[in-house]
């Protein structure tokens, strides 16, 4: 079975079958942690477990969340994954280089989680502001959409064939994660937009969702350790404390 460990996450998937056929293809190189993000069907259903086809082990202990901030809340990094280039995402690599940065993340012990958009609309730019890298996986432009369980597919080979060449032969190394997670930094982020909102900073309103989304994302594109998260609690206390 595969020793690595990265969380799967499937963002707003439409169909069950689709479901069922992501869910297949992780087994297929031995990946098993699957998050699914307000899926519009159960992806418990006779459709879903059907194209599974023997993979329902996946299914019966993928997690369902609300939004991708929850779903990404545990993890270290995360990474996303794009037919289309993104002009306003400047790390844009291959899905060989984007393997590594996973493969070398998780064996170093870090908590890596990978976002696949839903047919219907792929992933949000809020969305890929949580994302530490966009892979972009090379295809026709003039027809750049792929199934959802195929782009699945070929992230889960890459990872696969890393893991092979390396022969890793131990999981996760077992050592103190001292990055900080994305809950760490989301509560940051949510405490010093509330004390910026109080000085009236996001102005003018009609640009305030805007600003506070480039913010959160220059947060989580910094490198934070879990210390580095409680220094700038402290140096934020210090600046409103009252005189």
């Amino acid at each position: 079975m595969q020793k690595l460990n990265p969380v799967f996450i499937l963002v707003n998937p439409q169909m069950a079958e689709n479901i069922g056929a992501a869910a297949r293809a992780m087994l297929n190189f031995g990946f098993l942690n699957l998050r699914l993000v307000s899926p519009r069907e159960n992806h418990l259903s006779d459709r879903a477990l059907a194209m599974a086809a023997g993979a329902g082990r996946v299914l019966d202990q993928a997690e369902v969340f609300k939004n991708v901030a929850d779903a990404c809340k545990d993890l270290n990094e995360v990474l996303a994954t794009s037919a289309r280039d993104r002009y306003k995402y400047k790390d844009i690599v291959d899905p060989i280089a984007g393997c590594d940065t996973i493969f070398k993340s998780c064996i170093s012990g870090l908590k890596v989680g990978i976002l696949f958009g839903g047919e219907r609309a792929g992933l949000s730019n809020e969305d890929l502001f949580l994302a530490k890298k966009l892979i972009r996986i090379p295809s026709n432009p003039m027809f750049s959409s792929l199934n959802l369980a195929q782009s699945v597919l070929l992230i889960s080979y890459q990872l696969n064939v890393f893991s092979l060449e390396k022969n890793i032969k131990f999981s996760q190394i077992d050592v103190p994660i001292t990055k900080a997670n994305y809950e760490e930094m989301q509560v940051f982020a949510m405490r010093l937009e509330n004390e910026l909102d109080k000085k009236k900073f996001f102005y003018p309103e009609g640009k305030k969702k805007r600003m506070k989304t480039r913010l959160r994302k220059l947060i989580y594109g910094l490198e934070l350790s879990k210390e580095d998260v409680k220094i700038f609690h402290g140096v934020l206390k210090a600046l409103i404390k009252k005189k």
